[in-house]
């Protein structure tokens, strides 16, 4: 029964897969189309125009690399604090902790993004929180918005539950028997970390690692918000395309191109992973 029952369960997540291949597949062939001057219509024929003048387009290619080395840095970021964070969360014996860190944890979910945001403006703003404490300690202000520093901690801020959350279920099934044992034969922490919880986490570790990593690529909101139009990211750029210029076709090659570029980083990703994965497992074998 349950062989029979399963195709039906993988239907839904079927028909959103193809719903989204359809959507584009349209979007492709709208950046094929040419945008009618001075309106925000466009006609045929087909041409690769728009995908010639976004690849030469120097404020593209300056956002795509703004993109990948602020999406870069958030995620080099959670890793490091997220990695002790889920690790505490998935082996503390205090169950008080545990439910402490999961609150604040889900309590991020509990306010939309716009609302983030728009905190974040006010803690990091001239005349905010941080900035009233380093005055009282005497210090002078910081710029912390309108550039990459509160960019950077906004996403930051969005993306570690996410990287944790997912990063603690693998840590979690990880038994805590063969750390145990590991320090029983003389092994100290850093040695268990490196020789068993980091190779046996090393799945979850790259799921959650990619998973913060394209969401930091595709992040509109926050560089939209706490950048001041001084942070241009690859999402900001499409979007003034479409308000500013009405270039729709010109916009969807962006976004088309951005969208194969950050397939071929997830993919040579996977791929790293599984070196790496390999080159544990024969250590270990030796």
């Amino acid at each position: 029964m349950m062989r029979q029952g399963l195709p039906w369960i993988a239907v839904p997540s079927v028909a959103v897969v193809v719903l989204f291949g359809i959507v584009f597949v349209g979007f492709m062939s709208v950046s094929l189309m040419t945008l009618t001057p001075g309106t925000a219509m466009f006609h045929g024929p087909a041409s690769l125009a728009n995908y010639v003048r976004a690849v030469h387009s120097i404020p593209a290619q300056r956002a795509v690399l703004t993109t990948l080395r602020l999406a870069a840095l958030i995620t080099a970021l959670c890793v490091l604090l997220g990695y002790p964070l889920a690790y505490v969360l998935a082996r503390s014996p205090s169950a008080a902790m545990r439910r402490a860190i999961l609150l604040c944890l889900v309590a991020t979910f509990l306010s939309g993004g716009v609302t983030r945001a728009y905190a974040w403006a006010i803690v990091l703003g001239n005349r905010g929180l941080v900035n009233q404490m380093l005055q009282g300690l005497g210090l002078s202000r910081a710029v912390l918005i309108n550039n990459e520093t509160g960019v950077v901690i906004s996403v930051l801020n969005f993306m570690l539950p996410f990287f944790v959350l997912t990063l603690f279920g693998a840590i979690r099934l990880i038994p805590p028997n063969l750390e145990v044992a590991a320090r029983n034969l003389g092994a100290g922490r850093l040695r268990v970390f490196l020789h068993v919880t980091l190779p046996l986490s090393l799945p979850g570790l790259t799921a959650a690692t990619a998973l913060a990593f394209a969401l930091s690529l595709s992040a509109f909101l926050f560089p939209q918000l706490l950048g001041g139009g001084r942070v241009q990211v690859m999402a900001t750029l499409i979007y003034e395309r479409i308000l500013t210029s009405y270039d729709i076709p010109g916009a969807a090659a962006l976004a088309v191109l951005f969208l194969l570029l950050v397939l071929l980083l997830l993919g040579l990703a996977a791929l790293l992973q599984r070196l790496v994965a390999r080159r544990f497992a024969g250590a270990e074998a030796e």
